[in-house]
């Protein structure tokens, strides 16, 4: 059986790690938890009382370190522990399916060629925006994801035409080390971290679609997230685009052996369709009224009822779903059933 490091950086939600600790202790995950902690204060103590000794976690706490750096002085420590080979990185209010992490781990192990691995993904969205609630809506966060191109040009283009976050897949800890490396020194702008980090990945290698459940992701509708155009206007966008540029146009020019001038243009005509393509959709009447819809309805009692009401049926069919959908995941026949149930169980407000 192969292990997998689950990585997990933290800053100031003990509760949410509280509740991924438990869900581990509860389906019994042999993989080891190796968690980062930029709070203020320490939460050793918390932590290790919730894991009881019965899964294996090491916890560090490192005030202030930003969420990329954690990343990797985690998979630092755990590549010093000689029965590890893989990692995998999850938010704080994640959750991996253990078995399929195996699964992951053991394809890469035969194959070499191949850089990451994954499965199905999906998300929840809870009553509360704490760790606790009831289930509130659900979502298909991938399905079949993988990177298929013979060469660090073509899967770098399949990942820009159809973007998806590989940092979530499993690696090899000494790759997944070196991929997050990539322009942590220059690439100041957490987004373009982000970018460069999932692209660099898909330029290492092919990436694998293993047939089952694999994470499910805690989303948070009631969050304010930064706003496109106070993106833009930021400090640090116009100099991280141009170092996102620069280190990824020199990986594809040694990557592949070809000339820096080509590399160049080629990444940055890919990136800037990209780019484009996000703010064009950001700013759809469609995404507009969707936003002031649940706004409204978050405030107004009998619209929330409303709501609830048409979120139960509208999933509802004469022919139940089993396939993975929106529909088939809330099916008792789905066969990711078990496992959703495990997952909604650890998230309940009676688990707390």
């Amino acid at each position: 059986m192969q292990k997998v490091a689950i990585i997990i950086p933290t800053l100031n939600r003990i509760d949410f790690l509280i509740r991924t600790i438990h869900y581990y202790v509860s389906i019994n995950s042999p993989h080891p938890l190796f968690i980062g902690d930029a709070s203020d204060e320490s939460s050793e103590e918390l932590v290790l009382n919730a894991a009881q000794g019965d899964i294996e976690i090491y916890y560090y706490h490192w005030k202030n370190l930003s969420d990329r750096r954690t990343l990797i002085k985690l998979a630092e420590k755990a590549s010093q522990t000689s029965s590890l080979n893989f990692c995998a990185f999850q938010g704080d209010d994640d959750f991996f399916i253990s078995d399929s992490l195996e699964k992951c781990a053991d394809f890469l192990n035969d194959n070499s060629e191949y850089a990451t691995a994954q499965g199905r993904a999906i998300s929840i969205e809870l009553t509360s925006e704490g760790p606790y609630g009831d289930l509130k809506d659900f979502g298909v966060y991938w399905d079949k994801k993988e990177l298929n191109g013979e060469t660090a040009e073509k899967r770098l283009e399949e990942i820009i035409d159809n973007y998806w976050v590989p940092i979530f897949s499993v690696h090899r800890l000494n790759e997944f080390i070196e991929d997050i490396s990539n322009g942590l020194e220059t690439i100041t702008d957490r987004n373009f971290g982000e970018y460069a980090n999932s692209m660099t990945i898909a330029m290492r290698g092919k990436s694998k679609f293993i047939e089952c459940f694999y994470l499910t992701r805690n989303i948070h509708s009631g969050i304010n997230h930064e706003s496109r155009i106070d993106w833009i206007l930021g400090k640090d966008w116009y100099t991280s685009y141009n170092e996102l540029i620069s280190s990824l146009s020199s990986l594809l020019s040694r990557k592949d052996n070809l000339s820096l001038n080509y590399s160049s243009n080629f990444v940055k005509s890919k990136f800037d369709i990209f780019l484009k393509r996000g703010l064009d959709g950001n700013y759809s009447l469609k995404h507009f009224l969707k936003y002031k819809y649940s706004t409204y309805i978050i405030q107004n009692k009998f619209w929330k009822i409303i709501s609830q009401i048409y979120r139960r049926i509208k999933y509802l069919s004469l022919f139940p779903a089993k396939n993975f959908s929106n529909r088939g995941l809330r099916s008792k026949k789905s066969k990711y059933n078990k496992e959703i149930l495990k997952i909604l169980n650890s998230c309940s407000k009676d688990r707390n």
